[in-house]
């Protein structure tokens, strides 16, 4: 049995974003898996695979604007919809980016709560806020790792509008993407 603690954190990495995507396809959740299937193995821009009636796109390595484990994915479900289907999913990081990026942020909370501690030991009450100034700089190293995850997440939305559209291609004329997303609205893409 796992811990709660343990559990509360495979929860966080593998917890769907806030950039969903919703799309009407015609027909049956199995032709439509096909048909996205068949579109993948055609592309030249974006990649990808389905396992059943799952799906996980990227962009292609050299059309993509982020290259590695924090390239954008989108991760969805084909589930039938009464006479059509719709694939539902959401667009994050791949597994390892996530883990990665959760590991710096908890390496850099606890590399800073080291040094704060080294201060108060080597302190006296002479001390002077000069000579506390080197043990304080480390504190400063979660808002910088915070920063650079955010930087990274802005730079990684061309790739999830170049898979929107090229999700919005696969569908018929006349029917709306519906997104649920707190991004902004140059993601609300509707075709």
């Amino acid at each position: 049995m796992l811990s709660t603690e343990l559990k509360s954190v495979i929860a966080f990495l593998w917890t769907p974003s806030r950039r969903r995507l919703s799309l009407t396809l015609e027909g049956d959740a199995d032709a439509a898996a096909r048909r996205i299937e068949k579109g993948l193995r055609l592309s030249k821009e974006v990649t990808g695979g389905v396992a059943g009636r799952g799906v996980k796109i990227r962009r292609r390595p050299k059309e993509a604007a982020v290259r590695g484990i924090f390239s954008t994915y989108f991760y969805g479900f084909v589930q039938e919809d009464g006479e059509n289907c719709r694939l539902a999913g959401h667009f994050q990081w791949h597994p390892v980016g996530r883990i990665y990026a959760v590991a710096w942020i908890g390496l850099s909370a606890l590399i800073p709560m080291a040094f704060l501690v080294a201060g108060a030991v080597r302190g006296t009450a002479e001390s002077t806020a000069r000579e506390a100034l080197p043990y304080l700089f480390p504190v400063l190293l979660p808002f910088l790792v915070t920063g650079m995850i955010y930087l990274q997440r802005r730079r990684d939305r061309p790739d999830e509008i170049a898979i929107r559209r090229w999700l919005a291609a696969l569908k018929d004329d006349g029917e709306e993407i519906e997104t649920e997303s707190a991004t902004p609205a140059e993601l609300e893409f509707t075709g």
